[in-house]
């Protein structure tokens, strides 16, 4: 296989970068012959770093495309639809084999888009549902695939309470407190504005990417700050498991399309340590509507009364739904690819 992406780091602490790193790591490590092309970023993992302009045109690369005779994989980082729409259709003129874009976010597409999709002959592989329909709408059933993908079920794992107890210690919070948890960006898009509505007596965790600490809101910040019960974190977190691990609710606020990707990777790591989930129907949290222990809001002027009633609820058991979304399933589907 042959690997061409520019979200390799190894530091991944973003949704794109981790869906990218994840899954290229995992697809090496399962076929160690693979090729991996890395492009305004790398890691470990690169074979091969190349300059690319903006149309992906270099000598290298296509020499590398004509040459490959397996199947060939891109992850490129959100941009504008037609920009990418453009690049996997110049991919997809020097590569002998056809392209599979895995696009990690929905965004609207004009007509220029849509006919550059079209006319690539390239596979659309997505991580909603919602994000099928859409592509669906305009390319053939055959040549947009959805896989079930974002987590480590291995890594993110549940704690009994004493465990809990002592990591809420070890990052600075009351142990008798219930800890309200939120990782993303720190921006007016990602809606954490809602993180100040939350009762004082919740203690109230932000755990933002190290990645994109120049892009923050410092206004929103300071506001944040300035609210008595909000911690944030905004370095590098090695063990980020822990950070689930000590809390008691997750809470995922973003309303506005394109502000996360389609799978909101940080619900998935929270509902496999086994914490509730509060959440808006953002892109593929739609799917798990009516599963336990995931609990959609409408308002968030009650977001006080919805979390008092999951802290009383017991037995907890949200990681059974997101089993099926382990990256391995997702390597095995890829392994599949043509």
């Amino acid at each position: 296989m042959l690997i061409l992406s520019n979200g390799l780091t190894d530091t991944a602490d973003e949704g794109f970068l981790k869906v990218a790193t994840s899954l290229i790591k995992r697809l090496k490590l399962k076929n160690p012959e693979t090729m991996v092309v890395s492009y305004e970023r790398k890691s470990k993992i690169t074979d091969r770093y190349i300059e690319l302009n903006k149309l992906l045109l270099n000598k290298e690369l296509l020499f590398l495309l004509r040459k490959n005779k397996d199947s060939f994989l891109y992850i490129p980082f959100p941009a504008r639809m037609i920009a990418t729409a453009l690049r996997v259709f110049i991919l997809s003129l020097f590569s002998k084999q056809r392209v599979n874009v895995l696009l990690v976010m929905k965004n609207d597409a004009d007509f220029f888009t849509k006919f550059f999709f079209k006319i690539s002959r390239a596979n659309i592989i997505v991580l909603s549902e919602e994000s099928a329909d859409f592509y669906r709408d305009f390319l053939s059933n055959e040549r947009v695939k959805y896989i079930k993908a974002g987590v480590d079920t291995d890594m993110f794992t549940p704690v009994n309470p004493e465990v809990s107890r002592s990591l809420k210690i070890k990052y600075g919070f009351n142990p008798e407190k219930p800890v309200i948890l939120h990782v993303g960006h720190l921006n007016k898009g990602r809606n954490v504005a809602q993180l100040m509505k939350i009762n004082p007596e919740y203690q109230v965790l932000l755990v933002t990417s190290t990645l994109t600490k120049n892009e923050q809101d410092k206004e929103l910040k300071k506001k944040l700050l300035d609210t008595p019960n909000i911690k944030i974190i905004d370095e590098y977190v090695p063990s980020i498991k822990e950070v689930y691990q000590l809390s008691d609710v997750y809470f995922f606020p973003v309303v506005e399309q394109c502000n996360c990707i389609d799978i909101p990777l940080s619900c998935l790591e929270a509902a496999a340590c086994n914490l509730p989930i509060i959440t808006t129907l953002y892109g593929a949290m739609k799917e798990f509507k009516g599963k336990k222990d995931f609990y959609f809001i409408d308002s968030f002027e009650n977001i006080n009364e919805i979390i008092s009633k999951v802290l009383n609820e017991e037995n907890v058991s949200s990681r059974e739904s997101v089993l099926e979304y382990d990256w391995k399933n997702a390597v095995c589907m890829l392994n599949k690819l043509k």
